[in-house]
């Protein structure tokens, strides 16, 4: 279950103020390949403009993921009464890449956690360019590399320190979401020493301001909820 939040908190971002809506829900499908097996999670995404996100899991008997910007987490599961809780900025709504289409962040907010841009070029019309991470990422990073269509993100490339990919990121399948491009899918490929996972995720059903929705974010986990540590 720990993980599970791991994966939905690298998605989901702060949505936009200046769209018109104050929260929106929406279908998020992952699969995730590691191993030569494919595991899939089905999940109704509820998400609310101040950074408030709640993720129920349809495929785990309507488990329910609760997480804000702060990096505040808690895991319920109604059908035992129980709950899991943690604190760590790595789960904070603001750490991923939903939030950067939505948001119309420039540079998928490189600049704004510290990386410097380096060289750029043209490469059959897409702007590549270079960005150096700041001091206390250069241990684990070496570089980012961001490939442009126009004014959308379609690649992320991050590099370790032997100057290899670690991680790469594409999105695409972009459609019109409330003035904006979204990218309707993201595939995700993280390397790990002889072996790679595989993570594609595809986003649809996107409804905005719906009651339904605002009760599932307004829902509070009971006080006699049993603490998992």
């Amino acid at each position: 279950m720990y993980k599970l939040a791991v994966v939905f908190s690298l998605i989901i971002n702060l949505l936009p103020l200046q769209y018109g809506f104050d929260w929106v829900s929406f279908n998020m499908t992952q699969r995730i390949n590691a191993q030569g097996k494919t595991t899939r999670m089905d999940s109704r995404v509820f998400f609310r403009k101040n950074g408030e996100m709640v993720t129920q899991i349809s495929s785990s008997d309507d488990i329910f993921i609760f997480n804000n910007k702060q990096g505040e987490l808690k895991i319920y599961n109604p059908k035992e009464n129980s709950v899991f809780k943690s604190v760590n900025y790595q789960y904070g709504t603001q750490n991923n890449t939903f939030y950067y289409f939505l948001g119309q962040v420039p540079n998928m907010g490189l600049e704004d956690v510290g990386y410097s841009i380096g060289e750029s070029k043209m490469d059959e019309g897409m702007l590549v360019t270079y960005w150096y991470p700041p001091q206390q990422l250069a241990a684990d990073i070496s570089k980012v590399e961001l490939v442009s269509d126009g004014d959308k993100a379609v690649f992320m490339g991050f590099y370790d320190n032997e100057d290899e990919y670690f991680k790469k990121i594409f999105f695409y399948d972009f459609q019109p979401l409330r003035g904006i491009l979204f990218p309707n899918s993201i595939t995700e490929i993280g390397y790990i020493e002889d072996d790679s996972v595989i993570t594609k995720t595809t986003f649809n059903y996107f409804e905005f301001d719906q009651p339904e929705a605002k009760e599932i974010l307004d829902m509070k986990i009971p006080d006699n909820a049993k603490l998992i540590k």
